[in-house]
């Protein structure tokens, strides 16, 4: 194997790591200093989905680009599991598209902070997303997110 090839695999498996870590607890357990199901989520009104939360300034331009892909992508989002615990919380979350927005109505687009924060949210967003363009089905999205973060939830 080369050399390139191995520090890759070493960064990715650190990369893992940290995520898996970041966001996944069990109930009882402490998250950022919160008891696991107490997390409130931050929520910021824009006219539109065209029109992000200001909340992101803070955060990478990939962070930014998977909330710009949210609302488009809607549909599939809604029926996927968050595998990070959110599912548990005492307002829990119902899909992972919850993680992103927590609801469209006539004032607008209700964004929460919660995804931008949260590296399983943002890794299996990537992942529905990128799926999608490659124009698998719901099923096998679904599938796929279950299969490759569905562990997380037990740890």
């Amino acid at each position: 194997m080369s050399r390139r090839r191995a520090l890759s695999f070493v960064a990715l498996g650190l990369i893992l790591f940290l995520v898996l870590s970041g966001c996944a607890s069990t109930a009882g357990e402490d998250h950022a200093g919160h008891a696991h199901g107490e997390l409130p989520d931050n929520i910021e009104l824009t006219a539109s989905a065209d029109v992000l939360p200001s909340f992101l300034e803070n955060f990478t331009d990939t962070t930014k680009e998977f909330y710009s892909q949210v609302y488009a992508h809607a549909d599939i989002l809604k029926e996927l599991n968050c595998y990070c615990g959110c599912m548990e919380y005492n307002d829990p979350h119902d899909s992972l598209y919850r993680c992103f927005i927590a609801g469209v109505d006539d004032d607008g687009v209700h964004w929460t902070d919660h995804g931008a924060s949260c590296g399983i949210c943002l890794m299996e967003v990537r992942d529905a997303i990128k799926l999608a363009d490659e124009g698998k089905t719901v099923d096998e999205i679904r599938d796929y997110i279950d299969r490759t973060y569905g562990e997380t939830a037990a740890t």
